[in-house]
């Protein structure tokens, strides 16, 4: 293999390593590195949690003093401020690494392209860029907090083969298989944040949490809920308020409520523009929390208004073999799109089949 191959190899190497963080990281990046000495991986390490040592620490760690003179490989640039782990630029220079391969610059302003300027000035090789499309990736909320000021919006739908989530009275369970609900406590479980309508929430009185077993045992805390409760009418006795150590947020267009809220609720005013709430505006907000995922749970009537604002960036369909009917349903509740020139593209990113259910993953 060439130099070049050999690059690409090591940061797919890191990649892997990063998903170890898969359940863990947010909101930090996932981050994988390996320290590289005459072709061989001398130090691993990736990042598990807030608080933890980054992943080059560990890496470089591992290495011990055969660090010298070595190559590190790592899928996002290094820090080089002080957090709640020292500047890992600094712990680079001092142990004298002698190149650094970077798949990914890091879009937080704090960092963005310094530690680079930092490395070679110090006499550091830096090379940027190998596999940089896939590195983002796999970061991609974390990215999008800070380039679009929002989280990565991914949109989850359980409907029939033609495109039906319930009867016209509601009912819905259930369409999708049991293998497909449990898929679903997966998708939450590496989610920051669950979003659905005070509608949905009265409706279903839901959980809305992971609850499968194996998966609470990866994580470390429930991902977050997010509620658009315009008039906050969510009844305090609904199963969404029994968890105290979850934190919540109820959008609403009220400023003032006579409802006493546990501690772990957040009341986000969000001024109502023609009688309703401003998605966007509540993205917006939830980026400000450190969110870089939101996993939309809810019904047609809260997806058009993401779809009418293009906030979807991706869509996860469960797709039953089964006929609803033209009297259910459809779960998109577009009604705005009256020509065919004006539909709403996505490209099928991945297909799966989860027992006699599929499993579709689709990308703006």
């Amino acid at each position: 293999m060439n130099k070049e191959k050999f690059d690409e190899y090591y940061i797919r190497e890191t990649f892997k390593l990063a998903l170890n963080g898969k359940f863990t990281a947010h909101p930090n990046p996932m981050v994988g590195a390996v320290v590289v000495k005459n072709n061989k991986i001398i130090g691993k390490g990736f990042h598990l949690k807030p608080g933890s040592p980054h992943a080059e620490q560990v890496a470089i760690k591992n290495a011990g003093i055969s660090a010298l003179n070595s190559t590190l490989y790592i899928n996002l640039e290094p820090c080089c401020h002080y957090g709640r782990t020292p500047p890992c630029s600094d712990l680079i220079i001092n142990k004298k690494i002698k190149r650094v391969v970077i798949s990914s610059l890091d879009p937080n302003p704090l960092v963005n392209g310094k530690s680079v300027k930092q490395l070679r000035s110090a006499g550091i090789e830096v090379k940027i860029g190998i596999l940089k499309d896939e590195a983002i990736k796999l970061n991609n909320g974390f990215f999008k907090k800070f380039v679009l000021k929002r989280p990565i919006i991914i949109c989850k739908s359980g409907i029939s083969l033609d495109g039906k989530i319930s009867l016209n009275n509601g009912v819905s369970k259930w369409i999708t298989s049991i293998d497909s609900r449990k898929d679903v406590q997966m998708e939450r479980a590496v989610s920051s944040l669950i979003f659905s309508s005070s509608k949905t929430v009265i409706m279903d009185n839901p959980n809305f949490n992971v609850r499968n077993p194996e998966l609470l045992k990866k994580i470390i805390k429930q991902p977050c809920l997010g509620i658009v409760d315009r008039a906050l009418k969510i009844p305090l006795e609904n199963k969404i308020f029994k968890n105290i150590s979850r934190k919540i947020y109820l959008f609403t267009s009220v400023k003032n409520t006579a409802k006493k809220y546990k501690k772990n609720v957040t009341i986000v005013y969000i001024k109502a523009e023609k009688g309703k709430m401003n998605i966007a505006k509540c993205m917006s907000y939830l980026a400000t929390q450190d969110i870089n995922s939101v996993f939309i749970e809810a019904g047609p009537t809260l997806i058009e208004s993401f779809l009418k604002k293009s906030l979807i960036d991706e869509m996860i369909l469960y797709i039953a073999p089964k006929i609803i009917g033209h009297t259910g349903k459809s779960f998109s509740g577009v009604t705005y799109i009256k020509e065919l020139s004006k539909k709403i593209n996505y490209r099928i990113s991945d297909m799966i089949a989860i027992g006699n259910n599929l499993k579709v993953r689709l990308e703006k």
